[in-house]
């Protein structure tokens, strides 16, 4: 990864998480590692559910 990636990266502070259930979050970074062992309900109240994005059908 190029420094320039990894300054982008921690600048906009998100991460790509899959659930239990097979689904992908988008989750701000701070908030999720705040979470020890975060359930699927954690996700869904502090993450963005990637299925729901138009770009996925």
């Amino acid at each position: 990864m190029t420094d320039e990636l990894a300054a982008f990266k921690r600048e906009i502070g998100v991460k790509w998480i899959k659930g239990e259930s097979g689904t992908s979050y988008l989750c701000p970074v701070a908030a999720y590692e705040r979470l020890n062992n975060p359930t699927e309900a954690d996700l869904k109240t502090i993450c963005v559910d990637e299925s729901e994005n138009p770009q996925n059908n």
